[in-house]
Formats: C-alpha cells, sequence, structure tokens
C-alpha cells in the first residue's frame, strides 16, 4: 500500500536476556503513516529496521509498504484483561 511518511522515528536499540540466558539486542523503528485514511503508528523491527534506517527515510515522504497486523491481550495493574493492535512494517520501498 502507498503511505505518506508523516513522523520517522530515529533507530532504536536495547538489550535484553533471552530465555536462555544470553544477552540480545532488539531493535526497532517507529512511523507514523497515512494511508489517506488517518494515521496510525507501525513499527519496523530487528533486520527489517536496520535495513530501512540504512535507506533514510524522511517525514513527508511517501513509500510503499507490506504491513502485518495481530490483535494482543494484556492485563492492566489492576488484572483487567484489555486488547491492543500492532502493526509491523514487513517491508518499506521508496516511492
Amino acid at each position: 500500500m502507498l503511505v505518506k511518511l508523516v513522523k520517522v522515528f530515529p533507530l532504536v536499540s536495547r538489550q535484553y536476556t533471552d530465555r536462555q540466558g544470553q544477552t540480545q539486542v532488539f531493535k526497532s523503528k517507529g512511523f507514523i503513516i497515512n494511508a489517506g485514511d488517518g494515521n496510525i503508528y507501525a513499527e519496523a523491527i530487528q533486520e527489517t529496521a536496520s535495513a530501512i534506517e540504512e535507506i533514510q527515510p524522511k517525514d513527508g515522504e511517501c513509500a510503499f509498504v507490506q504491513l502485518a497486523y495481530a490483535a494482543r491481550t494484556y492485563k492492566t495493574a489492576q488484572g483487567e484483561e484489555r486488547m491492543s493492535n500492532e502493526v509491523t512494517i514487513r517491508q518499506l520501498i521508496m516511492g
């Protein structure tokens, strides 16, 4: 889908410990995108985030994106179950 990159956030890297006790690095790059029907937040992760960082997209540019969607369940501090949507960028090609 063709989108406008409303806001391009910097690449973020943070360390975490995986289930085997090994230190790993999680990378993400966030975007606010608009496909003509409102703005949404989408995020590229790991190798995709690094590859997109190399092409240096800018605010206001147009790009073709392939998106993946997921619904997640989580609990609040009060124990209430809530839902959230996650939008992940699988591919971004400058238009």
